[in-house]
């Protein structure tokens, strides 16, 4: 595979393999970004729906930022899909400056849509065209990841409404299961066929930007867990991860805020979870503040993943094992983004 907008990808790659073997070669996983050449100019759009759902202009500003910045390390020019959001069942869409929301479409149990997987629903094929069209202008340039399309223990409070999803875990919990079962099963389904539009790509990514060898990568989260107990996690959240964990080839997990920390332990027990990825959450701090908190998935057996800043990076290579870790940064330049990875040799063999 070729990524001309990768100048290191056959390193990138064998030092990719080792990190999923749980391996080292000389430092650990490093990506850092930093301003490549000016990028080619493309007229902002009309609106936030031309700006996440528009096929063409998806693909055009990826492929214009992807130029125009340096991929340093085990940085890969890659997508990170928010139409994958625009997947709702025909819920109702609300096109944002950050996002895209949905409307709840579960008013009563009784009446429920099917949730089937309808291949002519037309948010179904809009996340389609503008994958295939992203797989179109990035051959040979840059990598297209799995869209953003929700969990289905995170899809499902959004299409009934999170406070009557928390109510329906005790009143309604086997609709609540026969629902996420269904939307689990769409899911496998739905990454196969998407997977099947870019076959000129070697492994797979996500919105994290980590490449993997193997097809199918995800990372998994569940925001919704912030608001269950260890116990309605364990009965409603944990069997969807075991599952998916256990068909995927490189799985990680995206833990979002203090409040889902409650919940660590039981990811760590996760037996095909390669790693964990921390984000703090609004109003709390960051980096290596949480320096406990990534020694600790890793005594856990887990990989850890860190966005941190730069001046954050080499602490961080000193203080954490290097086998399983990856660090996300940018740089202000491309030698400052070079000089970083060649320190975090030096301070590896030092260790």
């Amino acid at each position: 595979m070729e990524l001309a907008y990768k100048h290191n990808w056959p390193e990138t790659r064998e030092r990719m393999m080792a990190y999923w073997a749980g391996e080292i070669i000389d430092r650990p996983c490093i990506a850092v970004t930093a301003p490549g050449k000016p990028a080619r100019p493309l007229a902002p759009p009309p609106n936030d729906e031309v700006k996440w759902a528009d096929p063409e202009y998806v693909a055009q500003s990826y492929d214009i930022g992807h130029e125009a910045t340096y991929f340093g390390g085990e940085a890969i020019p890659g997508t990170s899909l928010m139409v994958g959001y625009c997947f709702g069942y025909g819920a109702p869409l609300h096109y944002m400056e950050q996002t895209v929301w949905q409307d709840p479409i579960i008013d009563d149990w009784a009446t429920r849509p099917s949730l089937d997987l309808d291949e002519d629903m037309a948010q179904w094929r809009l996340v389609q065209a503008v994958v295939r069209r992203c797989s179109e202008l990035a051959a040979g340039r840059w990598m297209v990841g799995y869209p953003n399309i929700h969990q289905p223990n995170d899809h499902l409070p959004l299409l009934r409404g999170t406070q009557r999803y928390l109510v329906d875990l005790i009143e309604h919990p086997g609709e609540i299961k026969r629902a996420q079962r269904k939307l689990l099963d769409n899911l496998v389904v739905i990454y196969e066929r998407l997977a099947d539009m870019h076959p000129q790509q070697e492994g797979s990514s996500g919105w994290l930007g980590i490449w993997c060898p193997g097809r199918r990568s995800l990372t998994m989260q569940s925001d919704v867990s912030c608001m269950l107990s260890p116990a309605m996690f364990e009965e409603f959240i944990a069997p969807e991860l075991e599952e998916l964990s256990a068909w995927l080839d490189g799985s990680t997990y995206h833990l979002d805020g203090p409040g889902a920390l409650q919940h660590l332990d039981r990811l760590l027990a996760l037996k095909r979870l390669h790693a964990i990825q921390w984000t703090p959450g609004t109003g709390t701090p960051g980096g290596l503040y949480w320096l406990d908190l990534f020694k600790r998935i890793q005594a856990g057996g887990k990989g850890v993943i860190i966005i941190l800043p730069y001046e954050e990076v080499e602490t961080a290579v000193r203080e954490l094992k290097p086998e399983g870790l990856f660090i996300l940064t940018g740089a202000p330049s491309v030698d400052a983004a070079e000089a970083l990875l060649e320190r975090a040799v030096e301070i590896t063999k030092g260790k």
